[in-house]
């Protein structure tokens, strides 16, 4: 990580359709276990993650939602000199079987990279996938069912663990072009 003390470039408003912000996410993400990323193929480049690959053998898990029911955000903070961003993604279990309670389970134990597709996709759609959690992971940092509420879905959310923050508030995933992006990611990585 390199210590960036001022700003570089405009920070412009765009305001051509492609360009300008759009909030939101499309109708999913994929879950990936942090243990299963190949680093060894993983590259990073400022704010841009390319060849997420995973361990042979291992398979990314899709996160369903509707509507505006998944969410990630970004918090700067601020850790004697070591400052980061805590990111997070929340979401809901929707059902409420055996099977659901495992994945709640494994969702409270685990650290996670989550990759998602949003609104916004920017010129070409180079810029429609996010990673949250890639330098650090996430975990559960909050959890609750209630039978009465949210239509008695567990809600979650995923966060970065205290002092263990990420460099940017998001980074962009790219694998050349969108429709090669857009593979992997249905591939759920495997």
């Amino acid at each position: 990580m390199s210590c960036i003390n001022k700003v570089t470039a405009n920070i412009a408003y765009d305001c051509s359709t492609s360009n300008r912000a759009k909030g939101g996410l499309e109708s999913k993400a994929v879950l990936i276990n942090t243990i299963d990323i190949d680093r060894t193929a993983l590259t990073q480049s400022g704010g841009t993650v390319t060849n997420l690959t995973l361990k042979s053998g291992s398979t990314g898990f899709e996160i369903g939602f509707i509507k505006q029911l998944g969410n990630t955000a970004a918090e700067f903070t601020i850790n004697d000199g070591l400052d980061s961003f805590k990111q997070s993604f929340a979401c809901r279990v929707f059902g409420q079987s055996s099977a659901d309670a495992e994945r709640i389970k494994e969702l409270s134990q685990g650290e996670f990279v989550m990759v998602v597709e949003t609104k916004f996709k920017g010129t070409n759609n180079v810029d429609a996938y996010k990673v949250f959690g890639i330098d650090n992971g996430l975990k559960m940092s909050e959890g609750t069912f209630s039978s009465i509420e949210n239509d008695g879905s567990f809600v979650f959310k995923l966060s970065s663990v205290d002092g263990f923050g990420e460099e940017y508030a998001y980074k962009t995933y790219l694998e050349g072009t969108y429709a090669a992006t857009k593979a992997k990611f249905e591939g759920l990585f495997s």
